[in-house]
């Protein structure tokens, strides 16, 4: 059988230091034991020879220094009196040999030479058993009062009754620890500190502390605690087993051990978990912090009880170091992954089950669609273990899962190897390289992830789970004997709509040739297709296209699009018709909202690039590879900087400090050759420095980026030509603390994350360019720094792409005469136009625009229209010009023509300049108001007349006659042109001419003869129909 652990007080003051134990030759103390000198070994001389030879040792004792010489220091030997070193001698035939091994633990104070000389001991019986499946490991129970015997396989869980004997029961001291025979009187110590009564434990106020106790431990690996109300005061020692019903397996007592101070309780190892604790010290008195004392000495105890041997370094963050640790709260990480290597995790253990490593045997989950469900301290405890979880889910659900392996890395070691050792580092994250499967009840496959390396998450997201019932989550491992704790994350959602982007493309383009890429100023026609991978339709989809963070840079005309109804995994496209502007090389961050009903929505980005873009530079800082920058970079420092390293922050990234001291750090890039084309620096960066809080101007400590051209001196990036687009400069550095940087334009203050672009110079074509970011920081307040990310370098390239206009003539005949004789020429554009677009339009022909119709150097295509409809009417100019001939045509230099080539427009004349002009020919001669032939009658009335206005021979010749009371006038009414009007005026004075009423008769006029004398004419005028 085995015998006890002993505990010993830590007090808060040393539990706190964070400090390993250092060996006592280390540190100078030479505490010599009274009345002995210490002897001194000549140097190149074995010490042991002399150790060995000493007359007082018997055969048997030199047998057991031989045994321990590997890990006992004979300088800790020799600084033992003869009492302590004939205790360790009789503490080593215990461990080694003995049929009850037991442990003790010292307190603080105890001197390290007496401290490792005992830890030695425990190395070496430790050493003996050679059974180390994990982090120091004694034995593990192989029979329990509630499972019985065989219980001693690996990774198995099992279920320990624990009990309180009754004041009373015998307790046997033990010279090995030396503490008194007194019986136990554990519960009346507790009552003086809890209060209480002699009555059933579970009814006592300290009880809760126990019970929570074993339940936290409970709920950490895979053993189950039951309290055992009855217990039969037999002796509690390493004989008595549990037995239901009648005592625990682990009994809990107390007595004297030693007083204040020393030991504070002593346990055994499996197959016997008893806990003496001392009840003569006033450790436990301090009840604070929820007695986070007596819990931690409980736990402390247990742990020996389950198997756990001790632990270094000292370094105050595991349960189970040689010294009792108040900086905490119960079991560590160590301690936990330790127990599950041997017990399993608590999900081993569901219902009569004692495993999970089959469909059969899957620990069920109870997973609600819409609540995130997470668990942690789960293992795969060896090469063989298989965890399988299951839970209901609804035909059409979506599941997401994951497993990430735990991350703890600590200093882990033995106790002893000639003192606590320093350990070596224990990384918890890659004992297994894990798999995370989806199976359904018939055991196939619907989903596997492993391709993530060992110590990093496997997972899958948004797996429609295509029928109904039970599914499993199925975790292995690899081949490796070992234990892997892992923690598992469930996201089940509802059979819903799940809408995302399946496709982006350009269906059509404004700008020829079209070439599937976007250029400054264009207008796009974006057929975006979106896809539900949810388990039910999507109904009422609509989708809105936006450029929130750059709302100036698109012209929508086209944003929003209802996509209607959206089965499960079909496909459905819709157009959306945005103009960009920008300068080539621009990136547009665009978003669409997509909504559809029962509260869907989500934001997908979208991406646009203006022009051909070539990357030249890219840098996004992720794996480092254990380099503290990506090969090329290179990090220099003044003053006190610090320099630029790798960070976690947003997403990977490179961060350099700000301290409150003098320098600066410099991150330098690669050389690029940025060629001939337009070049841009794009970045991301995150700004936490010191700046002016009263004046938004000023800055103490910040950023600037500089540039050096083909190994050539260093300029900032603005002197250097650069010119901001995006995120520029926001402070200026102050003088007067001494910043580095003084007086330079920068980034300053609290900027979070921000992109800056700024396009570089035709001037620095065809260079190798260096980059380099700095940040300087003056001697006063130290903020948390610079962050830089996604650093990239890249040259744009735009295509001499022309706007594409459609002519179309609708009408090509047109009159100065007649009101239906407009010409009518349309223009339309594949997509409306971002901006005012002027219509390059070419003209020939006899009839001169701006003369003979309106001018056509400014028609204006409006923007955001795709049609537009040009009428006009020849000027009526009183010329005789004939049939004229307008041709129009759009100039190819500017545009891309389509429809016809050419407009050909006639322009009829007015009727009498359709008879002027074959007799008369163009001029101002010709005009109806000119007399050709000088012959006194005017173009206009020998063209009522009918007479030939080329010849002074004919004119016209009216006749005057009386009869009766009327004047005639004689005129050839019935052969008078159309659209020529004829009337009679009168006059008392040959200057006042009015209208007079007269008789139209078919060969002339008829006027009365009842006025005064006076004069009369004819007067002759065009008619223009309305």
């Amino acid at each position: 059988m085995y015998r006890f652990i002993r505990l010993v007080l830590f007090t808060s003051l040393v539990a706190g230091n964070g400090l390993p134990i250092a060996r006592s030759h280390e540190h100078g103390l030479n505490a010599q034991p009274a009345g002995e000198q210490k002897s001194s070994t000549p140097a190149g001389q074995d010490p042991w020879r002399a150790i060995l030879s000493h007359s007082s040792l018997t055969v048997g004792d030199r047998m057991l220094i031989k045994e321990l010489r590997p890990w006992l220091d004979p300088e800790d030997y020799r600084a033992l009196d003869p009492r302590r070193r004939k205790q360790l001698l009789l503490y080593a035939s215990n461990r080694l040999h003995g049929a009850q091994p037991l442990a003790r633990c010292w307190a603080p104070d105890t001197p390290e030479s007496l401290l490792f000389a005992f830890h030695s001991v425990e190395e070496a019986a430790i050493a003996r058993r050679q059974t180390r499946k994990a982090n120091q490991f004694f034995k593990r129970w192989s029979r329990t009062a509630n499972d019985g015997a065989g219980q001693s396989v690996q990774g198995q869980p099992i279920t320990l009754s624990w009990s309180i004997v009754p004041d009373g029961t015998p307790i046997e001291g033990n010279p090995a620890i030396g503490d008194s025979d007194d019986p136990s009187s554990l519960r009346a110590r507790l009552a003086e500190i809890y209060g209480g009564d002699d009555g059933p434990p579970a009814q006592q106020p300290w009880f809760p502390i126990l019970q929570e106790l074993f339940d936290t431990i409970g709920a950490q690996i895979g053993i189950s605690y039951r309290y055992e109300p009855n217990d039969d005061g037999r002796p509690l020692d390493a004989i008595n087993r549990g037995k239901r019903g009648v005592r625990g397996d682990l009994r809990i007592g107390g007595h004297a051990i030693d007083g204040s101070g020393d030991t504070l309780a002593y346990n055994y190892f499996p197959d016997h978990g008893d806990m003496i604790i001392d009840t003569s010290d006033d450790w436990f008195e301090n009840v604070s912090e929820n007695s986070l004392r007596l819990v931690n000495t409980l736990a402390h105890e247990h742990g020996h009880g389950l198997g756990l041997e001790h632990v270094c370094p000292v370094d105050n963050t595991k349960l189970l170091e040689p010294l009792i640790n108040t900086g905490f709260r119960g079991m560590q990480f160590d301690e936990i992954y330790t127990l599950q290597r041997w017990y399993g995790d608590a999900f081993e253990r569901h219902g009569e089950a004692r495993d999970n490593d089959s469909l059969a045997r899957a620990c069920e989950l109870e997973v609600l669609p819409g609540s995130p469900f997470s668990l942690q301290w789960l293992s795969i405890d060896d090469n063989a273990d298989i965890d399988y979880f299951c839970f209901p889910v609804a035909a059409g659900s979506q599941l997401s899962a994951r497993i990430i392996p735990s991350e703890a890395v600590y200093l882990e070691g033995p106790e002893g190897g000639q003192g606590c050792s320093a350990g070596a580092i224990f990384d918890s994250s890659n004992r297994h390289n894990l798999a995370l499967q989806l199976v359904d009840q018939a055991g196939q496959v619907l989903a596997t992830s492993d391709a993530a390396p060992a110590g990093e998450p496997e997972e899958f997201t948004r797996i429609t789970i295509p029928g109904g019932g039970k599914h499993f989550l199925k975790i292995t491992g690899d081949e490796t004997d070992a234990a892997q704790l892992y923690r598992l994350e469930i996201d089940l959602m509802e059979p819903a709509a799940m809408i995302e982007a399946h496709r982006v493309v350009i269906v059509n383009e404004s700008y020829a040739p079209a070439n599937g890429r976007i250029e400054p100023g264009e207008t796009v026609e974006l057929g975006i297709e979106l896809t539900n991978v949810g388990g039910v339709p999507g109904e009422n989809v609509r989708a809105t296209l936006s450029a929130p963070d750059m709302p100036d840079r698109i012209t929508g005309f086209t944003t929003t699009r209802e996509y209607g109804r959206l089965p499960p995994q079909e496909v459905v496209g819709r157009s959306f018709i945005l103009a960009v502007h920008g300068e080539c090389g621009d990136i547009l961050s665009l978003q669409l909202a997509v909504e559809a009903e029962n509260g869907f929505s989500r934001l997908i980005p979208v991406e646009m690039a203006l022009g051909e873009i070539t990357v030249l530079l890219e840098e996004q800082f992720g794996d480092s590879g254990g380099s503290p920058l990506p090969p090329g970079w290179a990090s220099g420092v003044t003053g006190s900087g610090t320099g630029w390293t790798r960070s976690d922050a947003g997403n990977l990234s490179v961060r350099a400090e700000t301290p409150p001291a003098l320098g600066t750090s410099f991150l330098t890039s690669p050389a690029v050759n940025i060629g001939s084309e337009d070049t841009v620096v794009r970045f991301r960066h995150y700004l936490d420095t010191e700046a002016s809080e009263s004046n938004a101007e000023a800055g103490f400590d910040g950023g600037v980026l500089e540039v050096s051209r083909d190994g050539g001196a260093w300029e900032d990036i603005e002197d250097a030509g650069g010119r901001f687009t995006e995120g520029p400069y926001n402070r200026i550095l102050s003088e007067a603390y001494q910043n580095p940087l003084p007086g330079r334009r920068a980034w300053s203050g609290s900027l979070g994350w921000v992109t800056s672009v700024v396009r570089l110079p035709a001037g620095l074509a065809s260079s190798d360019l260096r980059f380099r970011w700095i940040l300087g920081h003056d001697t006063s307040e130290a903020e948390e720094g610079w962050y830089l990310d996604d650093i990239s370098v890249s040259s744009a390239s735009c295509a001499g792409t022309r706007p594409i206009v459609r002519m179309d003539l609708i009408n090509g005949e047109a009159s100065e005469f007649l009101p239906q004789g407009l010409a009518q020429l349309n223009f339309s554009t594949p997509l409306p136009s971002g901006t005012d677009l002027t219509l390059p339009l070419l003209t020939a022909g006899s009839a001169t625009p701006g003369e003979d119709t309106r001018s056509l150097d400014q028609v204006l295509f409006p923007a955001g229209t795709s049609r537009l409809e040009l009428t006009f009417r020849p000027i009526r100019d009183r010329k005789a010009e004939g049939m004229e001939i307008l041709e129009i045509s759009l100039d190819p230099s500017l545009v891309v023509p389509q429809g016809i080539s050419v407009a050909v427009v006639t322009i009829a004349d007015t009727p009498y300049g359709a008879w002027a002009h074959p007799r008369l020919g163009p001029g101002p001669a010709s005009s109806p108001d000119s007399d050709f032939d000088l012959d006194g009658w005017l173009n206009l009335e020998e063209y009522a007349w009918q007479s030939d206005p080329a010849s002074p021979q004919s004119r016209p010749v009216p006749g005057i006659r009386r009869a009766g009371n009327f004047l005639y006038l004689d005129f050839p009414r019935d052969s008078l042109p159309p659209f020529l009007s004829v009337r009679v005026e009168t006059s008392d004075d040959l200057k006042t001419w009015t209208d007079q009423p007269a008789e139209s008769l078919p060969d002339g006029f008829r006027l009365p003869l009842n006025g005064p004398q006076g004069f009369l004419r004819l007067s002759y005028e065009e008619v223009f129909p309305p």
